[in-house]
């Protein structure tokens, strides 16, 4: 049996959890009494910016946020004692006020029950004052923050590279001094969402950006690796070389990895020649000359992830092998064209064959004149399956008579002033395209020089030399369909261009490397009085070149059989450096 003393202690602790449920029980029944009449309402004591909304339904609460809420016009940030007022429009796209009410509604109104019982205990005596939501234009912000900070403090320099005499020179850079951006954004985002016009203490701090010495080794070491060294990149008639001297821009000074920053600004460069929209083809025909013309292309756009891989990937090659030179072929999204070359025409031509370029840098007006006007006469012409095809015939007399000016031209061993100089210009890319093409060559004459036009770009061996009406250029069409041949010619860039459309019809073109089996030394250099440049004037229009002789094999296979197996051999004599010497007083 309990004793009496025990059983009073337990009277005692009876009474008292008795009383502690009652005042337990009646304080959250005054609790519910002080919450329940504010279901769904924003609860009381709870402001935003200074404006109160305790007991305002989310709608009202929205009419007198929006009523009552007024930004700053400026800030002032102060800086060194100095007072700099910024305009709050210049970067503050804009205060969401449905954003602000909803916070202030959900502090109290989370849905977690015991939290939210707990946050509004809180409230009762102690009230709560939430930030505005504002959205800043973060760039806009940033571009006056620069401003302030070029003024106050220093712009740091950063490490630059370059390669001088092939040898790397690497500058340090600078260390600045430029405002705590993210500090001060934070100070200014505080103020104005609490619609405070206070004055800001703008922090100033340093700006690291000087490499040390052994960062400066570094960067330097890993650039030596480049030295003679480069990457092609090329799609179509594009091969875009990227020599040493942008490469080490590629390189990060601090870090083993590369800049993105520098690869995305080539990528975007090379997108400008690259980038291009569909181009639906016409195709216009006229007494069997083709009147208008102009093919059908696809669309090109780089795709410049899988680029910007590409080079990472092959600069990281570069750098830690002995890998002098690397190619890459551009990566591109093709987008087709609407109306297509077998769309607009019955004769079988339907796509490229073959495309050959020549250039002519240097050349004088009246060349590059005579280029142009050759060009012209073999626009849209369409040769027939089976025709053996005369670039005389279609090229006719050169003249004056025809429309031709004088310029150089080789004549019985020597360089003169003649009527059409420049015209062999069209015969060799027409014959560097055929060959590109792999239609048979029925007639090619190589010139009796070294002509340094067309070298430009391209060993020796791949030209043809014309001269009306003895000697010709002559190909065959051995297709089952009409071919169509078009020039182009762009003076600003010195380029000419043909091109072959027709019927493909699997056969696959090769040809060797030009070979120079023999060599022989030019001739004294050569100067020819010009009557058209002023008296003192000099102009070299040809390089001096040695005799040579060149081999290069051509062969053109379809479904494992051969179709051409045929040897080419140019004998050229000794080229001598040729200048133009003003005789005009």
């Amino acid at each position: 049996m309990l004793s009496y003393c025990m059983l009073k202690k337990h009277k005692k602790i009876y009474f008292f959890v008795k009383i502690l449920a009652l005042f337990t029980a009646l304080f959250l029944f005054l609790l519910f009494l002080a919450i329940l009449p504010f279901q769904q309402k924003i609860y009381p004591n709870t402001y935003i910016a200074g404006i109160y909304l305790g007991d305002k339904t989310k709608d009202d609460a929205l009419k007198i946020l929006m009523a009552d809420a007024r930004l700053p016009e400026a800030i002032i940030l102060e800086i060194n004692n100095t007072q700099n007022v910024i305009k709050t429009t210049e970067f503050v796209d804009k205060i969401d006020f449905q954003k602000s009410v909803d916070r202030a509604y959900n502090f109290s109104n989370s849905g977690n029950f015991l939290y939210d019982l707990k946050t509004k205990a809180v409230l009762i005596i102690r009230p709560k004052n939430l930030n505005l939501v504002i959205s800043i234009n973060d760039s806009k912000l940033r571009e006056t923050i620069k401003i302030l900070s070029d003024k106050f403090g220093k712009s740091p320099k950063e490490p630059s590279i370059k390669l001088e005499n092939n040898n790397i020179v690497v500058n340090p850079g600078e260390n600045g001094v430029e405002i705590d951006f993210l500090s001060t954004k934070f100070d200014i985002n505080n103020n104005l969402s609490l619609l405070k016009d206070a004055p800001i203490k703008v922090n100033l701090i340093e700006r690291s950006s000087k490499l040390t010495d052994s960062q400066v080794q570094n960067y330097k070491k890993r650039a030596e690796k480049f030295i003679n060294k480069s990457i092609l990149a090329n799609l179509e008639d594009n091969n875009i070389e990227i020599k040493a001297d942008k490469l080490i821009q590629f390189i990060d000074s601090k870090q083993k990895n590369y800049r993105e920053d520098k690869i995305n600004q080539e990528i975007l460069l090379i997108a400008k020649k690259i980038n291009r929209s569909p181009q639906d083809s016409v195709f216009i025909v006229e007494n069997d000359v083709v009147k208008e013309f102009v093919p059908s292309k696809d669309g090109l756009t780089i795709q410049e992830l899988e680029f910007r891989h590409k080079l990472i990937e092959s600069l990281s090659t570069l750098e830690n092998t002995d890998q002098a030179a690397l190619t890459i072929t551009i990566p591109v999204i093709k987008l087709e064209p609407k109306i297509k070359i077998e769309d607009v025409n019955n004769l079988g031509i339907k796509t490229l064959l073959g495309r050959g370029v020549s250039y002519f840098k240097g050349s004088i007006p009246n060349r590059i004149y005579n280029i142009n006007h050759a060009s012209n006469k073999f626009k849209g012409i369409l040769i027939p399956p089976g025709e053996i095809f005369s670039f005389n015939k279609i090229l006719g007399d050169v003249s004056s008579l025809t429309g031709y000016k004088a310029a150089f031209v080789i004549k019985d061993g020597k360089t003169v002033l003649g009527d059409g100089g420049g015209v062999c210009q069209v015969s060799t890319t027409l014959f560097r395209t055929v060959l590109n093409a792999g239609l048979p060559i029925v007639e090619r004459r190589p010139h009796s020089y070294r002509v340094g036009y067309y070298e430009q770009g391209f060993p020796p061996g791949l030209d043809a030399t014309i001269f009306y009406p003895t000697t010709d250029f002559k190909f065959k069409n051995d297709t089952p369909n009409y071919i169509l041949i078009q020039p182009t010619v762009d003076t600003k860039n010195t380029t000419m261009t043909f091109e072959i459309y027709g019927t493909s019809d699997g056969r696959v073109a090769s040809i060797s490397k030009p070979q120079i089996t023999s060599s022989i030394a030019p001739p004294p250099d050569l100067y020819i009085d010009d009557p058209t440049l002023p008296a003192g004037q000099v102009k070299q229009i040809e390089h001096r070149a040695y005799g040579a002789r060149v081999v290069f094999d051509y062969r053109v296979e379809k479904e494992g059989k051969i179709l051409i197996d045929q040897q080419f051999i140019s004998n050229y004599r000794p080229w001598q450096a040729v200048y133009l010497r003003g005789v005009v007083q």
